[in-house]
């Protein structure tokens, strides 16, 4: 699952501890069936960051878009839409944990 890459991208490759957790009804993306994210601490703020985010985007964006595909009986079905970011926002969370002044 997405999550589970996210997290080892961040703690086995670039040694960074996450925290793997379900974004709240209020902090999903909008629109979306579900959000999941890793979160890291940077020591320097005493802050969190998001660092990678996947979201079960549900049927919503294909019924408010219109977009369809044709199942194996040939009739038109609204897709189940994902979406999965790990940017290089990721390079920034490292170099925050690990860089110095």
């Amino acid at each position: 699952d997405a999550l589970g890459l996210y997290k080892n991208v961040y703690q086995e490759l670039m040694a960074v501890p996450v925290i793997p957790g379900h974004k709240t009804e209020k902090e999903k993306f909008a629109g979306g069936y579900m959000t999941t994210t890793v979160e890291a601490y940077i020591p320097m703020s005493g802050r969190a960051i998001q660092g990678a985010t996947s979201h079960n985007l549900g049927q919503n964006f294909g019924k408010m878009f219109d977009i369809q595909y044709q199942n194996t009986e040939g009739k038109l079905s609204i897709p189940w839409q994902t979406s999965w970011g790990l940017t290089t926002r990721s390079l920034g969370v490292m170099i925050m944990v690990h860089g110095d002044d």
